[in-house]
């Protein structure tokens, strides 16, 4: 009996537990308009990359956030800044600033000069005092970044939406940290940053959400970051013929994976702005990680791993670089040039672990996958294309594909990326 209840977990359900993650992959995107966003820590943490990493950002939306390095002392200074933010010398902020650039160890300050930050902060916000995202605005502007606000909602603490979430102002970790206030916070914000001409968001996201594994990028419990992360790519993206812009998503406290497994992806309306402008996001995700000090999986903003955090030696920072230099650079993969058109395939029923359609063969591949046994539950390479692999379940052999640019690799078991896998040439 146990082995029959293997058989059809493993032929209905195995996507995601037996091959875990696959590589984040590589798209076509515009490397001029990138834009980063996060809520609370998320929000300190995109404001610390932006700084960081301004010659390759564009801006930033901030949503009850706090400050560039206002937290630098610690736990006690993280909470003054959340609480007492009054206290807050935006010059000492922006010395820290120039002393990093002065050092190498962030961006030259000049290229920060005439982005764009939006900051959101909700009237009856609690957690994280209000004048924070004044101070917040006011030491961006000591560097000459163009600013737009909304400071007048009467939200709690929390992401504000039009369409999901509490009531706007008793927004709690039961519902998210997610305030239903009749207001599109990622449109607003992403607008703001990206022009003010974005389409409204779309019904709804018709493109893919999927999971990629972080642990090549430093994503590791030690740097408190979850193994997994997410990607969406909109449906007008993903066969990479059209170039598209690129956005980063920082999720608050709570609302990691674990906490919250895809809500802070699908719930915030960031995927459906996403869907109507070509706009890739990636949502990187932190963990908790008890022994550093860091239960309820906030990015690093108060130096719990090192005193690197906030610059470009920072663990976290460097893992979500190297995410966006992959998602963005075409080289890492195949298909991003807009003259290269995908292979035809003849799809049947049914869909593989990353969501495409399995595919017929071509015709002239040789061999048979090999005899699978009643007992077996594995994955095997399909003889004669590295495209293909099987599932062997309980006597049955099931054909899958790999995503576009990747082979399927028998070393370890699943997809990867096709300059990766020997013999596949």
């Amino acid at each position: 009996m146990k082995v029959a209840w293997v058989c059809i977990w493993a032929l209905l359900g195995f996507s995601g537990q037996v091959l875990g993650a696959d590589p984040l992959q590589s798209y076509n995107v515009d490397t001029s308009s990138i834009t980063v966003s996060g809520l609370s820590a998320g929000g300190a943490m995109a404001m610390q990359y932006h700084v960081a990493f301004s010659s390759e950002i564009q801006g930033a939306a901030i949503y009850a956030g706090l400050p560039f390095a206002c937290a630098k002392g610690g736990l006690t200074s993280a909470n003054l800044c959340m609480y007492s933010p009054t206290t807050i010398v935006v010059a000492n902020l922006a010395r820290e600033i120039n002393t990093l650039a002065g050092s190498n160890k962030i961006d030259a300050v000049s290229n920060l000069s005439g982005d764009k930050v939006f900051v959101f902060h909700g009237t009856k916000d609690t957690t994280v005092n209000p004048t924070a995202g004044h101070k917040l605005e006011q030491l961006y502007q000591e560097f000459a970044v163009v600013s737009e606000n909304e400071y007048t909602i009467g939200a709690v603490h929390g992401f504000p939406t039009d369409f999901y979430g509490a009531a706007c102002g008793s927004s709690s970790a039961a519902t998210h940290y997610i305030n239903n206030c009749n207001y599109h916070g990622a449109h607003i914000g992403l607008n703001y940053l990206l022009g003010g001409s974005l389409a409204p968001p779309a019904s709804s996201a018709a493109g893919r959400l999927s999971e990629y594994d972080q642990r090549e990028f430093g994503g590791t419990a030690a740097h408190s970051m979850d193994p997994t992360g997410y990607i969406y790519v909109p449906s007008g993206c993903q066969d990479r013929s059209r170039q598209c812009k690129l956005h980063i998503a920082f999720h608050g406290c709570q609302q990691s994976k674990t906490n919250l497994d895809d809500i802070y992806a699908t719930k915030t309306g960031f995927m459906e702005v996403a869907e109507a402008n070509n706009i890739i996001v990636l949502f990187p995700q932190a963990a908790p990680n008890i022994i550093a000090g860091n239960p309820n999986a906030c990015w690093d903003w108060w130096g719990y791993l090192n005193a690197n955090f906030l610059n470009k030696d920072g663990a976290q920072m460097k893992a979500v670089h190297d995410m966006m230099n992959r998602v963005s650079t075409c080289e890492a993969s195949t298909g991003c040039n807009p003259s290269v058109t995908e292979p035809a395939t003849t799809p049947s029923q049914g869909t593989n672990p990353t969501g495409n359609p399995i595919t017929t063969p071509p015709t002239g591949s040789t061999g048979a996958p090999g005899e699978c046994h009643d007992n077996d539950v594995s994955f095997r390479p399909f003889p004669g294309d590295c495209r293909y692999y099987t599932l062997c379940a309980c006597g049955a052999n099931v054909l899958l594909e790999c995503a576009s640019g990747l082979y399927f690799d028998p070393v370890l078991g699943k997809c990867n990326f096709m300059q990766l896998v020997p013999g596949c040439d």
